[in-house]
């Protein structure tokens, strides 16, 4: 499939890349969050194109990777209730969203993916408006709970649940010094 549009690289997704994660043995994980915090791992690009899997931090950075290919300005974020870098609650669930924007004739778009139940490309008037209605979706999903919202630049592999977590707590620290 050649990938010339954004709508193209929605449709992509559509027909490759299936919900799931590696585990740090290489096992499949498919459509289940079960023991995630415990032993989930980023995969690599290769890895994700080999198992045709990926949670949304590896879909959303292969859409970026994917919209940079054909030169569509975008950013990366990510949205959860935050957790210090020294929490560590394997029993919980997951409680983190990635989601990607790209810009595009005046408009910021959303493509989303990961979240099954809200498939498709969606258009704002701007950034703030974008992150502020996506992230009022997750926070309805949480009960009301207030979640920061962090654009993030890459995926490294091998990262388990609290690395990543850790990485974007560290963007946060960042935007605020």
């Amino acid at each position: 499939m050649e990938i010339k549009r954004p709508e193209d690289v929605l449709d992509y997704m559509k027909q490759n890349i299936r919900y799931g994660w590696l585990d740090i043995n290489g096992n499949e994980h498919i459509n289940t969050m079960k023991e995630f915090r415990r032993i989930y791992r980023t995969a690599s690009i290769d890895e994700i194109l080999e198992h045709k899997l990926g949670t949304c931090i590896e879909q959303v950075y292969l859409m970026k990777l994917l919209l940079d290919k054909i030169n569509i300005p975008n950013k990366m974020f990510c949205t959860r209730i935050y957790e210090g870098d020294d929490e560590n609650h394997l029993d919980e669930d997951e409680h983190m969203h990635c989601f990607i924007l790209y810009y595009q004739d005046g408009l910021v778009h959303q493509i989303e993916h990961p979240n099954f139940e809200r498939k498709g490309i969606y258009h704002f008037n701007s950034e703030e408006e974008a992150i502020n209605e996506i992230n009022k979706i997750y926070i309805e999903m949480s009960g009301g709970v207030i979640r920061p919202v962090t654009e993030f630049f890459s995926v490294e592999p091998n990262l388990s649940f609290k690395d990543f977590n850790n990485y974007i707590n560290s963007l946060d620290k960042q935007k605020k010094m």
